[in-house]
């Protein structure tokens, strides 16, 4: 039932009661209560889904996170109120002034006899309010300094590994391969994601925040991501539109390829990106060298180094004759005074070391005649003796001795044993 089938409910209705007593079909007496619910009844029977087109007005956020905003065109406004789980999911974000569709439900408030639209689903009416949107949000991005060519980083010429986010199923995911076997193999590790709808935002962000929180040596960390749809409709690709998407691209420490829809598609992750590619296939292109193409180079470079090689040889030969026949001349003389310096040498060394051994030798001899000289048996023939205590140890003062202590006295041909009986020092 639409509002003007409740207006004409009121007009046709039959007249009151004139307080005489009810008059032939006269209608039921309600309290207000009662015709409050019963009208909410038919409300949010009637219209349980409906999508309602408005300019959106008094966009408030609460700190609970609900959106409470109002639909108006030039002749009525519907409040309406969007829930905290579902303002989460929007594909936009409700700003004043914007020209919506939204989906929902229709809901009565009793107490204040009022009406609302619970808000579902919010897209822009129209292609002209979805551009200004994404040029507004183009523009505050890019004045964050989002999409500076400065702060991009360098693509690997030849990755180890590729991640790919895109949705599992599809032409995309397949081209992308395709390609990628094609020019130079690699290993790829698919994070699966829907890409349209309410959920495509979030399931790309986990995506690359999945692919970034594995460790560095990690044997499934990719060298390079790649983001990657076909093409559509501007509504259809909104979710690459998404600021969150573009912050979480930005903050990747992994390199970042899109390739989100055909040619003439621009996308603010496009923008966002270490490198676009035109189409998924131009993505995979862009992160991975022909290995045909390797071939001729590495081949092309092979015969440059053989010339070169050759060259220098053919024209240093000369050069080379002559420093060999050089060493040929030189060093033979070379060595020859060296051998002549050596024996030399060791004549020199031989003399030297003959005089030494003739020194020592009368050192030697020199001493052994000093040794003899105070040997024990030519000592003792001339009357001197040597007297030792019971430690062997030599008696040279009588200050040596006590009385009663024996002594040996070694004589040239025996050994006296004695007693000391006195000490008379003089």
């Amino acid at each position: 039932m639409s509002q003007d089938d409740l207006f004409n409910l009121i007009d046709n209705a039959p007249p009151a009661d004139d307080g005489q007593g009810p008059a032939p079909n006269a209608p039921s007496e309600f309290s207000v209560s009662e015709i409050s619910q019963k009208l909410k009844s038919v409300v949010e029977d009637q219209f349980s889904y409906v999508r309602v087109r408005g300019e959106l007005s008094r966009v408030t956020v609460a700190k609970s996170g609900h959106v409470y905003t109002a639909l108006k065109d030039e002749n009525a406004s519907l409040d309406a109120i969007c829930w905290r789980g579902t303002a989460g999911r929007l594909s936009i974000t409700p700003e004043e002034g914007l020209d919506v569709i939204v989906t929902g439900r229709l809901t009565t408030y009793p107490g204040r006899s009022n009406y609302q639209i619970i808000i579902e689903s919010m897209e822009l009416a129209g292609e002209g309010a979805l551009l200004k949107m994404l040029e507004d949000r183009r523009k505050k991005l890019a004045a964050e300094g989002l999409f500076d060519d400065a702060r991009k980083r360098p693509i690997p010429y030849i990755p180890n590994r590729i991640g790919v986010i895109t949705s599992p199923t599809g032409a995309v995911i397949r081209d992308i391969m395709h390609r990628l076997m094609d020019r130079f193999p690699r290993p790829v590790y698919l994070w699966p994601a829907v890409v349209q709808g309410d959920q495509a935002a979030a399931q790309i962000i986990a995506g690359v925040q999945g692919f970034n929180a594995l460790p560095d040596d990690s044997p499934y960390r990719p060298d390079v991501l790649i983001v990657a749809r076909g093409g559509g409709w501007l509504e259809d690709l909104m979710p690459f539109n998404s600021e969150e998407i573009v912050r979480y691209i930005f903050a990747s420490k992994i390199p970042v390829v899109t390739g989100i829809g055909h040619e003439d598609d621009n996308t603010l992750s496009d923008y966002v990106a270490d490198k676009r590619g035109l189409t998924p296939t131009g993505a995979a292109q862009i992160i991975s060298p022909d290995i045909n193409d390797l071939r001729v180079e590495i081949n092309r470079s092979s015969l440059n180094m053989q010339k070169t090689v050759k060259y220098y040889l053919e024209f240093k030969f000369p050069e080379i004759e002559k420093i060999k026949i050089n060493l040929e001349n030189i060093y033979p003389r070379k060595i020859e005074i060296l051998i002549r310096n050596i024996d030399q040498l060791e004549f020199n060394l031989n003399n030297k070391l003959s005089d030494y051994v003739n020194i020592t030798l009368n050192k030697l001899g020199n001493l052994k005649h000093s040794i003899s000289v105070f040997n024990i048996n030519e000592m003792s023939k001339k009357g001197y003796a040597l007297v030792e205590n019971q430690k062997k140890k030599i008696i040279k003062s009588i200050n040596q001795v006590e009385k009663g202590e024996k002594l040996k006295i070694l004589l040239s041909d025996g050994i006296l044993s004695s007693k000391v009986e006195n000490k008379i020092k003089e």
